[in-house]
């Protein structure tokens, strides 16, 4: 049908223009974006040395520096005593709850929380959200490949769309997102490798 056709052109249109642009976005601001965080980190790593620094202005550069205000001092100093801290920090930061919570003071370690210390209980896991993701993802383009082999009208397989796939659609990043949590959570505990044997956070 030339209507349907028609559908799934400016929907495909739709999702090509935002993707273009958004790499465009992406592009222009990296370079720029990179200097600023580089200026930034060697200035906030040199005051470090002063023995005066302010807890205020201690944390907030921890917190730039980190990206996010969910992470303590003692945490994100530990991460950034890691070999490779820039990946460290960021699979932490996205993946802190599985690990159980950071001390304070003393030799810091990354402990998984009880229900994931067993690699068969982040496997099933693991298989069970990638399996999800498929099964929701298939249902998300559900209204696109099957509108075909329906006798649905304009309305209805447009109502399909706007509702079904959405909600198909963010179920599938919840559960992709759930799978990279456990993924990078073990890809950290394994690498895992100290620059300094003991942190110690004031």
């Amino acid at each position: 049908m030339d209507w349907l056709l028609t559908v799934k052109f400016i929907a495909a249109a739709i999702g090509i223009f935002t993707a273009w642009k958004s790499l465009q976005d992406i592009f222009n601001n990296k370079k720029s974006n990179l200097r600023e965080e580089y200026k930034f980190a060697k200035a906030f790593f040199e005051d470090l040395k002063a023995d005066d620094l302010h807890p205020y202005v201690l944390t907030k550069g921890y917190q730039a520096i980190a990206g996010t205000t969910s992470l303590t001092n003692a945490e994100i100093e530990y991460i950034l005593s890691l070999k490779n801290p820039l990946q460290c920090l960021r699979d932490f930061n996205l993946s802190k709850n599985i690990f159980e919570k950071l001390e304070t003071t003393g030799d810091l370690s990354l402990i998984y929380k009880p229900k994931y210390s067993k690699k068969s209980s982040r496997t099933w896991r693991k298989i069970m959200y990638i399996s999800l993701y498929g099964i929701l993802g298939f249902g998300a383009m559900s209204p696109f490949l099957f509108a075909n082999l329906t006798e649905r009208t304009l309305q209805e397989i447009v109502s399909l769309i706007l509702f079904v796939s959405p909600i198909c659609a963010f179920n599938a990043w919840l559960a992709i997102k759930a799978y990279f949590k456990l993924e990078r959570a073990e890809y950290l505990f394994s690498n895992r490798t100290h620059h300094s044997p003991k942190i110690i956070v004031n």
